[in-house]
Parts: structure tokens; sequence; C-alpha cells
């Protein structure tokens, strides 16, 4: 059992470090945290009644709801794009139905973060 669980450890180490899998870890996690804010600040100028000042604009209301649209598209961008990485990995289904949850998880709660902190301002 222990030789098992040495060469466990010995791939993922070769998986994280060696074959770039660390990398492409905080790439999707910088992705998550980009799109995560660009969807609190379209869902924070939702709540904004006024007409911009410039001639033309659409009001900060609608602009809002257009800026969550790709925020959400950019995060689904980057949840296809890690399945698909995973998929190309021989995973099992439980890790990546395990990887969905988080990620939705995450992507809802980094969200919040910078309405909160507008909140408390």
């Amino acid at each position: 059992m222990t030789d098992g669980l040495k060469e466990f450890w010995s791939d993922l180490a070769t998986e994280l470090f060696d074959q770039k899998g660390l990398d492409t870890v905080f790439s999707h996690a910088r992705n998550v945290v980009t799109g995560a804010v660009i969807v609190a600040a379209g869902t924070c100028a939702t709540h904004f009644d006024g007409n911009t000042p410039l001639p033309g604009g659409w009001s900060l209301h609608f602009a809002g709801y257009a800026v969550t649209v790709v925020g959400v598209l950019l995060l689904l961008l980057n949840l296809l794009s890690g399945l698909r990485s995973l998929a190309r990995r021989r995973h099992p289904r439980l890790l990546r139905a395990l990887t969905i949850l988080l990620y939705v998880g995450m992507s809802v709660r980094l969200a919040q973060v910078p309405v909160l902190v507008r909140a408390a301002m």
C-alpha cells in the first residue's frame, strides 16, 4: 500500500511541477478572479438608476446587465477550457463533477467579495 501511495505522490508531483500543472491551476484561478470581478462590477452597475453623462450612451443600469453577461460568458469559457484539459488527462467523472461544483461555488463567492467591499465603504 505504501508503494502505491508513493507512486501516487510521485505522479502528482511530476504532473504539477514538471508538466506545468501548477501554472495551469494558477492561470485558471486568475481567470476566475477576473471573471468574478467583471460580474461583480456588472451587478453593482445594475443597481444604479441614473443616466450616463455621455450622450447616446446606455444607462448604467442596462450596461451593467451587459457587463454581467460578458463576465458570466468568460467564466463559462474558462470552465469549459478546464474541463477540456481534465478530459484529456483521463481523470474520473467524479473529479470533473467536483471541479464544476468547486468552480461555480468559488465564482459566486468571489463575485460577492467586491460587492461587499463596496457596500462597506
